[in-house]
């Protein structure tokens, strides 16, 4: 699929927008001197500003085709492209029940597969991701996380 830059910098500050808009909406941490919004508010600005700048880019390249679906008639690309959303999808069913840990790992080892990385990589790359984010947010942001059994482990 070729998408011109253009429009990709519109989707993306569009984004940016509604991610602020809906991070000015979280209700305050009692006893914090940020709020829940920091992190989300600080996203949003980076969407925007990456937005701005692809556009720019976009502007000053000249414009090409607007949309190219030819990649469109080949099931293998329509299967690489749907598989990001099925893993969202599938980590939001499989969450609750495994665990925040054991669904990352399985959702990334899963993409990395899918992206031809070599299993014997993606299998010990995706449980690191899967450590170093629960570490990250559960201990170092303390955001509660859904709990399986690896995290009574951990």
């Amino acid at each position: 699929m070729r998408v011109n830059d253009l429009i990709l910098a519109i989707m993306v500050i569009v984004g940016g927008v509604a991610l602020a808009a809906a991070a000015s909406r979280l209700p305050p941490i009692p006893g914090q001197a940020y709020g829940a919004e920091v992190f989300p508010l600080l996203t949003a600005v980076g969407l925007i500003l990456c937005g701005f700048a692809l556009g720019a880019q976009a502007l000053r390249s000249g414009a090409g085709p607007a949309i190219a679906l030819g990649w469109a008639r080949e099931r293998a690309a329509l299967m690489r492209a749907a598989a990001p959303v099925a893993a969202v999808i599938a980590y939001m069913l499989l969450a609750p029940r495994l665990g925040f840990v054991l669904a990352t790992a399985l959702m990334t080892g899963g993409l990395f597969v899918l992206l031809r990385v070599r299993v014997v990589v993606a299998i010990p790359l995706a449980i690191v991701v899967a450590v170093i984010t629960y570490y990250s947010f559960a201990y170092g942001l303390r955001v509660p996380l859904p709990r399986g059994l690896v995290e009574g482990w951990l």
